[in-house]
C-alpha cells in the first residue's frame, strides 16, 4: 500500500476529502478518454438510480453523432463513419419501484438519408428511497430490435445494473451492461460485457 497512502486506516476527514476528489478527478479523465476513443454509435446516457415519479411522462431526445467509425459496408452493415444519430424516449413512472421507457432509434448519413433503426423497451426497477439504502440501486432491462443493416444480431437484452452514490459536491454512478443476442450470429455466446461498436 505504499503508493497510496489514503487508504490507511485512521485518516483525517480532510486527507480523505482530498483521496476522494483526486481519484474522482482520475475515473472522471479515464472514462472521458475511453468515451472520446470508443464512444457506442447509440450509447446515449448514463444512468442514474433514480426513476420517473409516479404518474410522470417524460420525452427526451438524444443526439450522437459518430466522428470516427467503419467507412464501408461489411458483412451487410451499413457504414457507421460521419453518421447522425437521433434517439427519441419516452418513460413513464407506474410505481415508486418501477418505471419503462421506450425508444425509437434512427439513424442519418450523407448518401443514405434518414433511416429508422430499431426500437427498445426498457422496464427498469429501483429499491425505494424510504429503504434509506447507503447507495442508490436499480435494475435496467433494455429488450429490443435492431435491422440487420444496422446490427448483426436484431434481437438484443441487455441488464444494466445502476449504482449511484452522492458525496458532498460529487456525484459517482457506476453502470455495467451485460448483454446478450437474442437473434443473430451471436446468439450462443451468452451474456458478456457490452462492448463499443465502431
Amino acid at each position: 500500500m505504499a503508493g497510496f497512502p489514503w487508504l490507511r486506516l485512521g485518516m483525517t476527514p480532510l486527507v480523505s476529502r482530498r483521496a476522494l476528489a483526486f481519484m474522482s478527478l482520475i475515473v472522471g479523465l479515464i472514462n472521458f478518454s475511453q468515451l472520446a476513443r470508443a464512444q457506442d454509435n447509440y450509447e446515449i446516457q448514463v444512468y442514474g438510480s433514480e426513476l420517473v415519479p409516479v404518474g410522470t411522462n417524460m420525452l427526451e431526445l438524444h443526439s450522437n453523432f459518430t466522428a470516427e467509425g467503419s467507412k464501408q459496408s461489411e458483412n451487410g452493415l451499413l457504414p457507421t463513419q460521419h453518421a447522425f444519430h437521433e434517439t427519441l424516449e419516452f418513460t413513464h413512472g407506474f410505481t415508486p419501484w418501477f418505471e419503462t421507457g421506450f425508444y425509437v432509434f434512427t439513424s442519418a448519413r450523407s448518401g443514405a438519408g434518414w433511416q429508422w433503426v430499431g426500437d427498445h423497451i426498457r422496464p427498469r426497477f429501483s429499491v425505494p428511497e424510504e429503504w434509506h439504502w447507503p447507495v442508490g440501486l436499480s435494475l435496467s432491462n433494455e429488450i429490443g430490435y435492431q435491422r440487420p443493416s444496422f446490427s448483426p444480431d436484431s434481437w438484443s437484452w441487455e441488464i444494466r445494473p445502476i449504482i449511484d452514490k452522492q458525496i458532498g459536491p460529487w456525484y459517482l454512478s457506476f453502470n455495467p451492461a451485460f448483454e446478450r443476442a437474442l437473434r443473430g450470429p451471436d446468439v450462443k455466446r451468452g451474456f458478456e460485457f457490452s462492448r463499443p461498436s465502431r
